[in-house]
């Protein structure tokens, strides 16, 4: 049997610390998607910006799968998510802001 050998400087970390070295929304964040609009509106027109330059050939078709595997990783991140998602599509619903949420969703 083999031995692994791990550096001086190797730390474990527990889930909740993993949230924030992969990414995620905290609970304040959460809550601010959901009671502040503009804040979950740009945020989450952003994303979408964002996910849309790095995967230019195939985000209409992996951008649901992408955000339902964000959604999966806590409980905070699954409340921001809704809450920015819902902020994009009800400004997308109306008239007045369809136009620049595509002004920066394809924006350079």
């Amino acid at each position: 049997m083999e031995k692994m050998m791990m550096p001086a400087y190797y730390n474990v970390l527990s889930t909740e610390e993993m949230t924030y070295t992969e990414g995620g929304a905290t609970m304040v964040q959460a809550a601010c998607a959901w009671f502040i609009p503009f804040y979950g509106w740009f945020k989450g027109i952003t994303a979408v910006r964002d996910y849309r330059k790095k995967n230019p050939n195939n985000w209409t078709e992996t951008g649901l799968d992408a955000l339902s595997k964000d959604m999966e990783k806590s409980t905070a991140n699954l409340l921001y998510d809704i809450a920015c998602a819902a902020s994009v599509v009800g400004s997308c619903a109306s008239v007045v802001w369809l136009i620049p949420n595509a002004l920066i969703v394809f924006g350079s």
